[in-house]
């Protein structure tokens, strides 16, 4: 099986991956037992890993990602020159 995903695409989720990973345990601080917080940080990690892919596919059926990595390479080889 082979991966095939451009690397905006790659970048965007990880990002979105890293602020969900950030509320999760943000949230996770807050309430006054331990048990609680565990769960509601797994339960909001959950669910913001899910909409962050989720959204990530949508912009992937909507954006031409790939094209948007040739754009790139062209403009940063632009500027290497």
């Amino acid at each position: 099986m082979q991966f095939s995903a451009s690397f905006t695409e790659t970048g965007l989720l990880v990002s979105l991956a890293i602020l969900s990973l950030a509320l999760s345990c943000w949230s996770a601080r807050y309430p006054r037992k331990t048990s609680v917080g565990i769960l509601l940080g797994v339960l909001l990690g959950i669910f913001a890993f899910n909409v962050a892919a989720g959204f990530v596919a949508f912009l992937g059926n909507v954006l031409p990602f790939g094209q948007i990595d040739f754009w790139l390479s062209n403009s940063l080889a632009g500027i290497l020159r």
